[in-house]
């Protein structure tokens, strides 16, 4: 019987107060210095609040509203999550080493969000890392039909794992 292979899909879970926002940016920049095309969003927080960056050109996209100190609506602004989507979307067709999702959350996870996005990279074969918190995991094991591994929020942990889903080797 063959050897499965290595899942190139990976969640990195990662607790809301987890180093994760600090690790990811940290591994994707070395892969980066390597010569490797690592492309997708990255959220950051920052002055002007909630955004998400082009890995690619490092454009921002802000991505929250404020809807004022009373409103209880989702404050994440459609236009920009739908500007920032472009990105994601010219992954597949200009390829990529590692494609990278900012978050697995509650839009993703009613098919809203990057969720087609999502799907399109992860079946195109690209090796793909969301990070995706703890009450979300159910639903992103639905998601992926259970085939993305899931990896603690180390550095070790995203090396070994993009070691074994990297199809340049």
């Amino acid at each position: 019987m063959p050897a499965a292979s290595p899942a190139t899909i990976a969640a990195l879970v990662a607790p809301a107060d987890s180093a994760a926002d600090y690790l990811l940016p940290a591994f994707i920049a070395a892969l980066q210095r390597a010569g490797r095309r690592v492309r997708g969003l990255l959220q950051e927080y920052g002055a002007a609040g909630l955004a998400l960056v082009d890995l690619e050109t490092g454009r921002r996209y802000g991505i929250a509203q404020d809807l004022g100190p009373l409103s209880a609506a989702c404050a994440l602004d459609q236009q920009a999550l739908a500007e920032a989507g472009q990105v994601l979307r010219r992954i597949v067709e200009h390829g990529a080493d590692l494609a990278v999702f900012n978050r697995f959350a509650g839009l993703e996870a009613s098919g809203r969000g990057f969720a087609d996005e999502m799907l399109t990279i992860m079946s195109s074969g690209i090796p793909t890392l969301v990070v995706v918190r703890p009450q979300w995991l159910p639903a992103w094991r639905q998601f992926t039909g259970g085939l993305a591994a899931e990896l603690p929020a180390e550095t070790a942990a995203l090396a070994a794992w993009f070691a074994a889903a990297d199809r340049r080797g």
